[in-house]
């Protein structure tokens, strides 16, 4: 404890101090904070030193800034208005700002202008309760009424009878609650607080100051600031209610109106008003002297910083935890990126190996239909070559089949016994024809298993339109009579044209959905299932029906339009006057008839070409389509588009798409 020059001890023996020693300046017990009771030692020697004359009271210095605690004991010496103001003065190294020992109206007061002492509360002061003023008035106007002085002077009696209004006067103001805020507003208090200290007094110095200033509060009680050991939802509320502190101390102002003197109730009320608006300013330092001081605890409460510390540091976590998964996902990314780029490098080269071999393949599988068409048309295997078979032996059409069906395998063998020099004709014959009845039969089952595969689907479509069919005939019968007849009344209300027709059906008859109302019309009304639709019908009038009675001369004749005379020729005169067409071809004779009976019926449009053979309209569309699904890099691609032309080889289809190539390029040239 700082050693204070000022304090004088009560007793001292100059003998109880050992030697080498030195006296210890201390107190018995600790400063009590229950209001409404005095604590004896500290107050109990003020008052003795101001007794014995030892003490002298300093002047307060206006708008000081106080920055330690020494000189701050000067500005707090001998309060008796603030216990809390005592345990601050023991903080060395607080630093402090305000305007020291606030004395306001009530600085100086003689005993006698001091309500409270008039009373004798002049300890309890602003925490006195009503029930302590009422019996200290009580017990004042008993000792000091002019009735009970006795037999005095005149002097004595205007003195006592002065006393006693002053104990009147005092009672009237400190019952009045406006009246006894205004005054304890104006009483003696240290308006400093602190604005810095060490960590370790933190509690202990605003812990003070707090519960100095908590006399001013209108919400009562007031929360404690703690200790360091206190939860935060109290440290949160205790900040929460300080920041919407709420202050009863009034400022009254010297330039203020007296209340009492208004002549009339509208006088009154500009006087408040008056009042009011000059207090104003009084009431705004006071907020920002609270705020500030708010603000200055907060950010120095060990409490406050520890959170704030540990919530940077999980701030800090969570922003290592995202960065290093940001890294993992970007290395995963990577690596994912690597392997994808590793398959589809993989891939390509394959795609590429894959490609070099089909058209190394392709060249030798031209290669040996060349070599096999040459064989069969009596050139030879090679140049300078007599083997092979003679020109004419092997249909050229049966060629075409076999380089078309015939793989590079097959044809390699083919060819290999065709250019044997030692196999005559005959058995190079054989060896053709054999192959093309394993052609042919190959092509017989493949057409085969196409059919199969045809029949297989068509019969699923039955299956499936028959399976349609009986789900549409249960959603049917689910309909009652009564529904059937609002549908029928809703499209006669909302016929064809009306904006969201169907949506309008619905909400007329409720009970179904938009898809069973478009089933059960197109598959039940329509199909006349369940009842027909009723058709459109339009009612003439009796007087207006004879409009609709037909008299033209044309329409009256036995056959209309006889007097116009029209020549018809080919076909339609074949059609339309047969016996007039018979007649011209009677002298062509019997053996012209025929062909002009078949001219007369249409046939299928054809498409003749010397080298492909006849192609119809239908095989011309299937080749065309065939060519567009089929790929040119597919593998077979014109055993592919010969399975999906019917009726047609390999090597019809290749050739008929070189005549439509070629006539397609004579026909841009042209």
């Amino acid at each position: 404890m700082p050693h204070r020059h000022h304090l004088r001890l009560l007793t001292h023996d100059a003998a109880l101090v050992p030697e080498g020693g030195a006296a210890v300046y201390a107190q018995a017990t600790a400063f009590t904070l229950s209001y409404g009771k005095e604590p004896a030692g500290h107050f109990f020697h003020l008052f003795a030193l101001k007794q014995a004359g030892l003490y002298v009271e300093p002047e307060p210095e206006e708008a000081v800034e106080v920055e330690s605690a020494s000189s701050a004991d000067v500005s707090r010496q001998g309060s008796t208005a603030d216990f809390a103001s005592l345990e601050e003065e023991a903080v060395a190294g607080a630093k402090w700002k305000g305007k020291g020992k606030k004395k306001g109206k009530g600085k100086g007061r003689a005993e006698d202008d001091d309500l409270y002492s008039l009373l004798g509360l002049q300890h309890e002061r602003w925490m006195a309760s009503e029930a302590q003023i009422k019996a200290a008035y009580r017990k004042a106007a008993l000792i000091h009424h002019p009735d009970k002085q006795g037999a005095q002077d005149e002097a004595a009696l205007k003195a006592a009878e002065d006393k006693f209004k002053k104990l009147q006067e005092a009672y009237e103001t400190l019952s009045d609650p406006a009246k006894r805020r205004e005054y304890d507003s104006t009483d003696d208090f240290d308006d400093s607080l602190p604005t810095e200290c060490a960590p370790a007094d933190f509690y202990k110095v605003f812990g003070a100051a707090f519960r100095r200033n908590s006399r001013w509060s209108v919400n009562q009680p007031v929360p404690d600031l703690g200790d360091a050991d206190a939860p935060m939802d109290k440290v949160d509320a205790f900040y929460n209610f300080w920041y919407a502190f709420k202050s009863w101390r009034e400022f009254p102002h010297p330039d203020e109106e007296d209340i009492e003197q208004a002549e009339s109730r509208e006088h009154r009320r500009w006087i408040e008003r008056y009042n009011r608006k000059l207090r104003e300013q009084g009431k705004k330092e006071e907020f920002r002297r609270i705020r500030d001081f708010v603000d200055c605890a907060y950010k120095q409460d060990p409490r406050i910083l520890r959170r704030k510390e540990e919530e940077r540091a999980e701030r800090e976590r969570r922003k290592a935890e995202k960065e290093a998964e940001r890294q993992r996902q970007l290395e995963e990314e990577r690596r994912k990126a690597e392997e994808a780029a590793a398959a589809a490098a993989a891939e390509e080269a394959a795609a590429a190996e894959a490609r070099k071999q089909r058209q190394v393949e392709k060249k030798a599988l031209q290669r040996e239909r060349a070599r096999l068409r040459r064989l069969c048309a009596g050139e030879g295997g090679g140049e300078g070559s007599s083997s092979g078979l003679p020109a004419g032996a092997v249909d050229s059409e049966d060629v075409e089949q076999l380089c078309s069906n015939l793989g590079l395998e097959g044809l390699q063998r083919l060819c290999d016994q065709l250019a044997a020099v030692d196999l005559d004709a005959e058995a190079k014959r054989a060896a053709v024809q054999q192959q093309l009845a394993a052609v042919g039969q190959q092509l017989q089952q493949e057409q085969a298993q196409k059919d199969a595969a045809a029949q297989a689907a068509a019969a699923a479509l039955r299956d499936q339109a028959k399976q349609e069919r009986q789900q549409i005939r249960a959603k049917l019968s689910e309909w009652s009579e009564e529904e059937v007849r609002m549908l029928k009344k809703a499209l006669d209300k909302f016929p064809p044209g009306t904006s969201k027709r169907w949506e309008a059906v619905q909400a007329y008859v409720r009970t179904r959905t938009v898809e069973e109302i478009l089933d059960m019309v197109k598959h039940g009304l329509k199909a006349g299932k369940v009842g027909g639709v009723q058709s459109e019908t339009f009612v003439v009038a009796k007087k207006r029906q004879g409009n609709l009675a037909n008299t033209a001369a044309a329409d009256s004749r036995a056959m209309a339009f006889t007097d116009v005379q029209v020549n018809l020729k080919g076909d339609a005169a074949v059609l339309l006057e047969p016996g007039l067409a018979a007649a011209a071809a009677a002298p062509a004779g019997g053996a012209a008839a025929a062909p002009a009976a078949a001219a007369a019926a249409p046939a299928p449009a054809t498409v003749v070409s010397a080298a492909s053979g006849e192609w119809s309209e239908e095989q011309e569309l299937a080749l065309v389509k065939a060519l567009k699904q089929v790929g040119k890099d597919a593998e077979d691609r014109w055993g592919q588009v010969a399975a999906l032309v019917p009726g047609k080889t390999k090597a019809q289809c290749f050739k008929r798409f070189k005549e439509l190539k070629e006539a397609h390029k004579a026909k841009k040239a042209g």
